[in-house]
């Protein structure tokens, strides 16, 4: 008995310290309703936007034109860091999901399942894949890529969320640094 308690803990403990690498979990990109991986305790050790990470995000438009598809690139950069994380997704002011998160083949992201959150929410979850946590270098992340496409009709403004993670690559929860970032793009004008 003794043996299979061990057996089950050991295995708790390597799907616990790999999880990140299998994308963030859903309902975590600091949205209205969600967590972050801090909040969740997927990574600790210091606050909420407290680091000094340079998050680029590049693509968004200011306004946003119905049916097109844009192109959204995010990357940081943070001293010390060696691996990297990120959750992504778009609503609108209900908090309902606007548009269409589009993962793309060889840009090492994914949609995140959600048969877990669908009861929740409606909004769809974009993470990093197993390839893409670790940078170029120490101290820069990946560059993800991935694309937007706008609703049918623009009659609302879409919110982008974003949770990063810049961590030490200890294989702990601690000395990681975990930001939102939120970006609002407004409907074209008739």
């Amino acid at each position: 008995m003794r043996h299979v308690i061990i057996f089950v803990l050991s295995l708790f403990l390597v799907v616990s310290l790999s999880a990140k690498k299998k994308g963030a979990p859903p309902m975590t990109s600091g949205a209205p309703g969600d967590r972050t991986c801090l909040t969740s305790k997927c990574h600790a050790g210091n606050d909420l936007n407290s680091g000094k990470a340079e998050i680029s995000i590049q693509g968004l438009p200011k306004v946003y034109k119905p049916n097109e598809i844009y192109d959204i690139t995010l990357s940081l950069q943070q001293d010390g860091a060696k691996t990297w994380g990120f959750v992504a997704t778009a609503a609108d002011s209900a908090g309902e999901a606007l548009g269409t998160l589009i993962s793309l083949k060889h840009q090492y992201t994914q949609i995140l399942d959600d048969s877990r959150t669908k009861s929740r929410t409606s909004r769809r979850y974009i993470s990093h894949t197993e390839k893409s946590v670790t940078g170029p270098q120490k101290g820069e992340s990946p560059r993800w890529t991935f694309q937007w496409k706008a609703p049918e009709s623009a009659t609302e403004a879409s919110t982008f969320f974003f949770a990063v993670n810049a961590a030490n690559g200890n294989k702990k929860k601690t000395g990681d640094y975990i930001y939102t970032r939120s970006v609002t793009v407004e409907p074209e004008k008739k």
